[in-house]
């Protein structure tokens, strides 16, 4: 049943279980609609500084959505933990926020939703609404990941890339392969229409942060499985979310392609059970989603 509608500033921080001790606000902070041209996807834009960055005293967003603004800096939500009008994904804007010194990502975050909440105006109200979710289970099959060699004091690894210290391998297949001689490391990138999760020290719950992304629904973990493992993960990109295990339907992520046999580039629900020897098991479960019901498409610029 719908709450109480509430314009939201420090409670909202409350409700959400924020960090009540971070700074309230900005000292200097500009938001303004944006005149970047749109990139090849629109609203993502570009954003560069801020907290654990090597530019930590300015934050920037250029041509950046306000959904994108809003749930992937400002809350780091889920697609399935909130609501929002269609024009937040379009509509594109620029700020420009000085970072006072020390304050920590958590703390940056609770600052930038409530620059936000105040420029744009924006009014929420919490419901839960009935969505299938998964619980992450050991496959009857055995499980098939590997614990890793690494224990948690162990420095991470750079990785490859800009700034990394190593050239990924090749196995048999022709995926990526991290060398024996590397220290732990954890990416992700695209590969013939599949998401490859690669790793070679990860908790189970950094597995599910990667599925989740994916099925677009809560994960549960249920394997009771501790500590850290080694294991490689490939799916089709754009996999069916809630409702579709074991389907073999292609999704947008899988370029050019009208249809795929499973076997060659399986589904998230496939892959998990075949390679890792893992399961997600399906639920129905009320889930508490954040509903946008009011924002202004113009913010207050200063």
């Amino acid at each position: 049943m719908r709450q109480t509608m509430v314009r939201v500033a420090c409670s909202l921080a409350i409700s959400w279980g924020l960090n009540a001790q971070a700074p309230a606000k900005f000292e200097v902070a500009s938001v303004k609609v944006s005149e970047a041209p749109p990139g090849p996807i629109r609203g993502f834009g570009r954003a560069n500084g801020g907290p654990d960055t090597t530019t930590p005293g300015q934050f920037t967003a250029t041509g950046m959505s306000l959904k994108m603004l809003l749930f992937n800096y400002a809350f780091n939500f889920m697609d399935y933990q909130y609501s929002a009008p269609s024009w937040m994904e379009k509509e594109v804007y620029d700020v420009t926020a000085k970072v006072p010194p020390g304050v920590t990502r958590d703390q940056f975050r609770v600052m930038l939703r409530n620059l936000l909440i105040e420029r744009f105006k924006i009014e929420v109200h919490h419901e839960q609404r009935e969505m299938t979710t998964y619980d992450l289970v050991v496959a009857k099959s055995g499980l098939k990941m590997k614990p890793s060699k690494f224990d948690d004091n162990t420095p991470r690894d750079p990785g490859p890339g800009p700034g990394g210290s190593i050239h990924l391998e090749k196995d048999a297949d022709g995926f990526p392969a991290i060398p024996e001689s590397s220290g732990p490391m954890t990416f992700g990138t695209g590969m013939n229409g599949q998401l490859v999760w690669l790793t070679n020290k990860a908790s189970i719950q950094q597995l599910i942060d990667v599925l989740e992304r994916n099925v677009k629904v809560p994960i549960s973990d249920q394997t009771g499985l501790k500590g850290n493992f080694a294991c490689m993960l490939h799916f089709l990109n754009g996999a069916p979310a809630a409702g579709g295990a074991g389907s073999a339907s292609v999704g947008s992520g899988a370029a050019g392609a009208t249809a795929l046999d499973v076997e060659v580039a399986p589904t998230v629900f496939t892959a998990l059970q075949s390679q890792l020897g893992l399961k997600l098991e399906p639920h129905k479960k009320p889930v508490d989603v954040l509903v946008i019901d009011k924002a202004e498409k113009t913010p207050i610029e200063n």
